[in-house]
């Protein structure tokens, strides 16, 4: 294993353990998943400053807005993480509004849209990119009405940012869709996602999907199966890997490092959990050498909307495992 990748796991764990001490009543699940995103950023865990944070937002919203609730925390982590949280939360109401302006509902979902152009985009092109992002929604809509709801907000803003063509792009991802439910999964909302990532690749569909459902299939033989909300992480691993069996190969080595550490354990964590993860992990790690021209693989027009698509797979996923938690423990 790299010795930086080693240093960020090492960080993760870390952070998980400030998290777990100081923010008692957030689901675990989402510390995981914050834990792991400020280490891959190299940033340690400050409990005050993300404090400081989480009482900004709620100062400067209402009682009952979308940025509190389940998203105050998990909101609050991703501005600690920004050199400027209090212009970056402005702008980040600034585009929420002109995205209900375009249509778009009310929903625990936009605020997360919101930060990707925020993150993304240029104070000029908002309006353009919150276009696109509607026109992306439409075609979903328009495919999968049934399936397609505000949980697809995030990945239509990460689509949104890249410079494909809103058209072919629906295409493609219509493609992805029918050739892996043909070939391995079942037709729903988990599919519908790795869809939409692997749209923003650049190699056929075919070829595509052929290479996510190996990759599925070797992790499982690695025992290293996702569940089917993780397959969104899948459709990041599968764009950036130039050799399948050795991506699948670092993912069981960064898995079994993560699974001997304290708080990781099968008690405190599902198994499927610690494998989106480990992907997240090593999927940052294989960015940073493609960025750096250390990998060579065709991502010239969509690496940046990948990278954003690596850490909203993994927030959106978080978000779904505490919603099916508070649901479960309200039933």
């Amino acid at each position: 294993m790299e010795l930086l990748l080693k240093q960020k796991i090492d960080l993760m764990t870390e952070n998980y353990n400030e998290l777990k001490k100081a923010f008692k009543w957030e689901y675990s699940i989402v510390k995981h998943f914050v834990a792991m995103n400020s280490a891959v950023k190299d940033k340690k865990i400050n409990v005050e400053e993300i404090e400081e944070i989480k009482d900004y937002i709620k100062k400067q919203v209402g009682l009952f807005s979308q940025f509190r609730g389940m998203n105050l925390f998990i909101l609050s982590s991703l501005l600690y993480l920004e050199s400027n949280y209090k212009d970056f939360f402005q702008d980040m109401q600034k585009v929420y509004e002109k995205m209900r302006d375009a249509g778009f509902r009310n929903s625990q979902y936009l605020p997360l849209a919101s930060y990707t152009i925020v993150k993304e985009v240029s104070m000029d092109k908002w309006e353009v990119k919150i276009q696109r992002m509607e026109n992306f929604y439409s075609n979903m809509k328009k495919n999968h009405p049934w399936l397609t709801t505000a949980d697809d907000y995030v990945l239509a803003a990460v689509l949104a940012t890249s410079d494909l063509d809103v058209e072919k792009t629906s295409e493609e991802m219509e493609n992805c869709y029918k050739l892996l439910n043909e070939k391995a999964f079942g037709k729903g909302n988990s599919l519908q996602s790795l869809s939409q990532i692997l749209a923003l690749g650049e190699e056929d569909a075919e070829n595509k999907c052929s290479r996510a459902v190996s990759l599925y299939n070797e992790l499982k033989s690695e025992k290293c199966k996702l569940r089917y909300d993780g397959l969104a992480s899948l459709g990041v691993l599968t764009l950036i890997a130039s050799d399948d069996s050795h991506i699948v190969e670092e993912v069981k080595e960064v898995y079994d490092y993560i699974k001997g550490k304290d708080g990781y354990g099968i008690f405190s964590i599902e198994k499927s959990h610690i494998v989106m993860l480990a992907i997240s992990l090593v999927a940052d790690s294989y960015i940073e050498r493609i960025q750096k021209g250390l990998i060579d693989i065709t991502l010239a027009n969509s690496i940046n909307a990948i990278v954003i698509a690596q850490q909203q797979a993994a927030i959106v996923a978080a978000c779904a495992a505490s919603a099916a938690a508070a649901s479960s423990s309200s039933s």
